[in-house]
C-alpha cells in the first residue's frame, strides 16, 4: 500500500503527520510512506534528516506576504498543482493524506484530478478557507474538534481527535528533571510558545520574574523561547537568580512535559492534544493572529470543561503571568482535578481513526 500525506509547514502539522505515520505503518508494515510538503518548510530539513521519503513543491507562503504577494501566489497555483500531478503519478499512492500547511491544497487538489482518494484532516475548532475548500472534494474529512464538524459534508465527517506522537505520553517527572539537570523537588512550570517560540509569552515572563521572586526557593523553570528571544530571557533568568532551564526549542518534549506541573503555552491543536494526552492543567495563551482565531476557539474547548485557564495574548504580561504562576502553586488539588479533565479530552486513536478513514476510501483491506 502506498501513501502520501502532504503538508507541513510548522511542527504542529508536521508531528500529526508523523503520527499517522506511524500508526500506518503498525496496521500495514509493508507500506510505502512518501510525504509531500514545501520545499522551503520545515519539512524539508526535518523529514530528510530522519530518513523519511520527501518530495518538495514550490509553494509559497501566502499568509503576511500583503495581497501582491497573495495574487503572486494564486497565480502561481496552476503550476505547483502540475508538479504535485508529476509527484503523484511517479509514486501512484492508493491514498493521499492533507494534514495542513501550504503543500496541502495543491497536493489534494491534485490527487482529486487523478481519481486518487484523498482525506483532509483539520486539526483547529474552527477551519481555514483552504481546508473548507477542500471538504467539497475530499473522499473523507477528519476532524479533531467536534465543533468543526458543522463545516464539512456530514455524511464525509468524521471527528477523529488530533494525532499525538507516540512519543508524548506519561513519564517519571523525577526521572525527566535529572535529565534535564533540574532538582527533584521543586514545582516545575513548563513555558513554551510552539516550534518559533511566542514573543509576548517571552517579555510577560521576563516582567513576571520580580514579582515571583520569593518563589525563587519552590519554583524552577523549563522555557522554550524561540531563536530570537533566546539569549534576552536566558539573561533574564540568571539575572534574577533563577533555576531555569531555556532553549529555543526543546529537542526532548517528552522528558520536558514528564517534567513539568503546570505549562504556559500557545494553543495549536497539537499542543492542546498533547497537553490533554498527558493530563497536564495549563495556562493557554492563543495566538491573536490565527486564521479565524482558531487557536481562541481551541482553548475555550478545554477551558469549556474546566481542563486549562485562558488568558488572552493582549492580556499577558507580567502582573497577570505572576499571579497565575502563584495560584497554580498554591491550588495542587484544582490542578490535579484540571489535570484529569484534560486527560477525559484525549483522544488516543486518533492516528488509528485517520488510517482507518484512509483505508475506507482506498478500498484497502483493513490490515496487512
Amino acid at each position: 500500500m502506498r501513501v502520501v500525506i502532504t503538508g507541513g509547514g510548522t511542527g504542529g502539522h508536521l508531528f500529526p503527520a508523523l503520527a499517522v505515520r506511524a500508526a500506518l505503518l503498525q496496521r500495514h508494515p509493508a507500506a510505502e510512506v512518501l510525504f509531500v510538503g514545501a520545499a522551503a518548510g520545515v519539512e524539508a530539513g526535518i523529514l530528510p534528516r530522519m530518513g523519511l521519503s520527501f518530495r518538495g513543491l514550490d509553494a509559497p507562503r501566502v499568509k503576511g506576504r500583503g495581497r501582491g504577494g497573495q495574487l503572486r501566489a494564486l497565480l502561481g497555483l496552476p503550476g505547483i498543482v502540475s508538479q504535485a500531478m508529476r509527484i503523484l503519478r511517479a509514486f501512484s499512492p492508493r491514498v493521499v493524506l492533507g494534514v495542513g500547511g501550504y503543500a496541502s491544497f495543491p497536493s489534494v487538489v491534485a490527487a482529486r484530478l487523478l481519481r486518487i482518494p484523498a482525506v483532509i484532516h483539520e486539526q483547529n475548532a474552527y477551519p481555514g478557507l483552504a481546508n473548507r475548500w477542500l471538504g467539497r472534494i475530499a473522499s473523507a474529512v477528519a476532524v479533531s474538534f467536534g465543533a468543526a464538524a458543522r463545516f464539512f459534508p456530514r455524511g464525509r465527517t468524521t471527528v477523529t481527535g488530533n494525532p499525538v506522537r507516540p512519543e508524548i505520553r506519561p513519564g517519571d517527572a523525577a526521572e525527566a528533571r535529572a535529565r534535564l539537570g533540574l532538582a527533584p523537588e521543586p514545582f516545575t512550570l513548563l513555558v513554551f510558545g510552539g516550534s518559533q517560540g511566542a514573543h509576548r509569552i517571552n517579555l510577560g515572563m521576563g516582567e513576571a520574574l520580580p514579582r515571583l521572586a520569593g518563589l525563587r526557593e519552590q519554583l524552577q523553570v523549563l522555557h522554550a523561547t524561540g531563536a530570537q528571544d533566546e539569549s534576552r530571557v536566558r539573561d533574564a533568568y540568571r539575572d534574577a537568580g533563577w533555576r531555569a532551564r531555556v532553549e529555543p526549542f526543546f529537542e526532548e518534549m517528552p522528558a520536558v512535559y514528564a517534567a513539568a506541573d503546570f505549562v504556559i503555552a500557545r494553543a495549536g491543536a497539537s499542543t492542546v492534544f498533547e497537553l490533554a494526552a498527558l493530563g497536564k492543567p495549563a495556562l493557554l495563551v492563543p495566538y491573536p493572529f490565527a486564521a479565524n482565531d482558531h487557536q481562541r476557539l481551541n482553548a475555550e474547548a478545554m477551558v469549556g470543561v474546566g481542563a486549562a485557564w485562558i488568558l488572552l495574548d493582549q492580556y499577558c504580561d507580567g502582573p497577570r503571568l505572576a499571579a497565575t504562576v502563584q495560584a497554580a502553586l498554591e491550588k495542587p488539588d484544582v490542578l490535579r482535578a484540571m489535570g484529569e479533565r484534560a486527560r477525559a479530552l484525549a483522544r488516543p486513536d486518533a492516528a488509528e481513526r485517520i488510517v482507518e478513514l484512509m483505508e475506507r476510501v482506498a478500498g484497502a483491506p483493513p490490515r496487512g
